[in-house]
C-alpha cells in the first residue's frame, strides 16, 4: 500500500473554485496554470475556465475589496484599484519623485524591444540611458535577464510582472503599436539613407537625431506615459 497521501489526492470541479481562491491568496505571489494543475490534478483548460469566472465574480462584486488579474500565463490576487486610497493611509508609503519624460521614454524603449542591451536602449533615444535604466531597475519595472551573445556580453533588459501590475496590462504584447520606439525600425531606416545618399554624403538623418526624445516621442504620444495616467486615474 503506497503510505504517501499527497498520490490519494483528488480534488472534484465543484471544490475547484475555492481551491484556486485559496491557492491565490495564499501564495501571494503569480502563479502560473501548469503550476495550478501540478497541485490540484485538474486539466488546465478546465482551470483557465475556473479562473474566468471567478475573475468575473470579483470584479461584478461591490462590496468585495480584491480581484484576480492575469499576467502572460499567470494570475495573481490583489487588491483592487479603487482601493489605492484607504491603503496608502495603511502602509503611509514613502512620497517617490514622480517619473520624468526621459524615464518614460527609456521604459518606452524596453518595452517595446525587450529583450534589449543599453546599447540599444541609447541607439533609438540618443543619449545616455544608465541612471534612468538604474532608477528603473529599482523602481522594479524592469529586470536582468541575461547577456547578448555578442563581444562583450552586454546585459539584456526586460519589462517585469510589477511593471504588467501598476499600468494595468496582462502582456507587453497590449501596448499600442509605434514603430518609431524600434531599434530595428530605424536601424533599417539609417541603413536605407545611407543607401539612398550614398557612403560618400554625410547622413541628413541618423539614429541620434531620428530617435532623440524631440524628434520621436512627444509626450502627448508616449504611450507608456499614457498608460501610467489612466492607470492613476483608474486608482491603480
Amino acid at each position: 500500500m503506497d503510505a504517501n497521501p499527497k498520490n490519494d489526492f483528488s480534488i472534484t470541479v465543484q471544490e475547484l473554485p475555492a481551491a484556486i481562491e485559496a491557492l491565490l491568496f495564499a501564495s501571494g505571489d503569480p502563479i502560473s496554470l501548469s503550476r495550478l494543475e501540478e497541485v490540484t490534478g485538474v486539466d488546465k483548460e478546465i482551470i483557465a475556465q475556473t479562473i474566468d469566472r471567478l475573475s468575473k465574480e470579483y470584479s461584478n462584486n461591490p462590496w468585495g475589496g480584491l480581484s484576480i488579474r492575469r499576467m502572460e500565463d499567470e494570475y495573481i490576487m490583489c487588491t483592487k484599484p479603487q482601493m489605492k486610497s484607504v491603503l496608502e493611509r495603511y502602509f503611509q508609503p514613502r512620497s517617490r519623485p514622480p517619473m520624468s519624460q526621459a524615464t518614460y521614454e527609456t521604459l518606452a524603449v524596453i518595452a517595446y524591444n525587450q529583450p534589449v542591451t543599453r546599447a540599444q536602449i541609447e541607439a533609438v533615444r540618443g543619449v545616455s540611458s544608465d541612471s534612468i535604466v538604474s532608477r528603473l531597475l529599482e523602481r522594479g519595472w524592469i529586470c536582468e535577464c541575461g547577456s547578448l551573445d555578442a563581444p562583450g556580453r552586454p546585459t539584456l533588459f526586460e519589462t517585469t510582472q510589477q511593471f504588467l501590475l501598476e499600468f494595468g496590462i496582462e502582456s507587453a504584447r497590449e501596448l499600442p503599436a509605434l514603430d518609431l520606439l524600434m531599434y530595428q525600425t530605424i536601424r533599417d531606416l539609417e541603413d536605407s539613407l545611407e543607401k539612398a545618399a550614398g557612403t560618400q554624403y554625410k547622413r541628413q538623418i541618423s539614429i541620434d537625431n531620428i530617435a532623440s526624445p524631440d524628434y520621436t516621442i512627444k509626450e502627448e504620444q508616449n504611450p507608456i506615459e499614457d498608460l501610467n495616467k489612466t492607470s492613476l486615474e483608474r486608482g491603480d
